[in-house]
């Protein structure tokens, strides 16, 4: 019975590391329209932009442990497939890196606009 319980336990402690490494994309934060939004809510959007680019680096560490996991299940990986895991794992990291570039971007030209705004009604 023993020699059946340790590859039992060994199979449910590989899927379940699985399941609680499941790794969910963050949702991209709100910006307001800088021409017509208060600072308030400009600095509501900067507090939401700023937790989203944290919250999609623990996305990434957990993209990356989630593919450890999985190349350690598998059994003697060719070295074409390490290849082709590695080359989707760096697509994943190319991705979640250019959006937050393109999010951060996004919220500095709102800043941008409504320092305009500011400048123009004074």
């Amino acid at each position: 019975m023993t020699n059946l319980f340790r590859p039992a336990l060994g199979a449910t402690l590989i899927l379940a590391s699985f399941t609680v490494l499941a790794c969910d994309y963050p949702e991209r934060p709100f910006i307001p329209d800088g021409a017509t939004a208060s600072k308030e809510e400009l600095l509501a959007a900067k507090d939401g932009v700023q937790t989203f680019l944290a919250s999609v680096d623990e996305y990434l560490q957990c993209v990356e442990l989630e593919e450890q996991a999985a190349l350690a299940a598998m059994e003697n990986p060719t070295p074409e497939e390490r290849a082709e895991r590695d080359k989707s794992l760096n697509r994943k990291f190319d991705a979640a890196n250019e959006e937050k570039a393109m999010v951060g971007e996004q919220f500095n030209q709102q800043v941008r606009a409504y320092n305009g705004k500011r400048k123009k009604s004074e």
